[in-house]
C-alpha cells in the first residue's frame, strides 16, 4: 500500500512568498460560461499578480466596477520526493493602464511587445498548502 503525502496549511504572507519565487503559474476565468484556465507569466508586485496575456484573451465578465473575478494558481512540486507547495489566489483583474507602470512591470514580467496586455489581480482570498511525506515515507534524495 503507497503511503500518502501529508499537506499543511500556509499561512497568507508564506504562500505570497512562495508564489514571489515562481515566475509561471494558471490563470483561473469563465468563458462562455465554462472555466477556463491558461497558462501565464507572473511577477508579484506589491499586493497584486501581475500577467501577460495576449490581446484575444478575454478573462471573463466584468462585476460591477468593471473588474472581473479570476482565480490564479501557481505551485512547485517535487513528484518523485512527493514534497512540494500550491497556492490559489482569488481576486479581482484589471488592466494595467499607466505607461509608467506598463514600463515597469513589462521589465520585471520580461514580456515582449506591446501585443501582450498587462493585467494586475488583487490578492483577496490567499490560500496555500505544503505537501510533506507522510508518515514513514522517506523524502526522497534532491539533486
Amino acid at each position: 500500500m503507497a503511503v500518502m503525502s501529508e499537506s499543511d496549511e500556509l499561512s497568507a504572507a508564506e504562500a505570497l512568498r512562495l508564489l514571489g519565487e515562481v515566475r509561471f503559474g494558471r490563470v483561473v476565468f469563465t468563458s462562455r460560461a465554462m472555466p477556463s484556465v491558461r497558462p501565464v507569466r507572473h511577477v508579484l508586485a506589491g499586493n497584486q499578480i501581475v500577467i501577460s496575456i495576449g490581446p484575444e484573451l478575454v478573462l471573463g465578465p466584468p462585476v460591477p466596477g468593471g473588474q472581473t473575478v479570476v482565480a490564479y494558481e501557481a505551485d512547485q512540486l517535487d513528484s518523485t520526493g512527493r514534497v512540494g507547495w500550491s497556492v490559489v489566489v482569488i481576486g479581482r483583474a484589471r488592466p494595467v493602464t499607466g505607461e509608467a507602470e506598463q514600463r515597469s512591470l513589462r521589465a520585471l514580467l520580461a514580456a515582449g511587445g506591446r501585443a501582450e496586455r498587462l493585467v494586475a489581480i488583487s490578492t483577496d482570498v490567499v490560500t496555500g498548502f505544503r505537501l510533506t511525506p507522510g508518515p514513514g515515507e522517506p523524502v526522497a534524495a534532491r539533486s
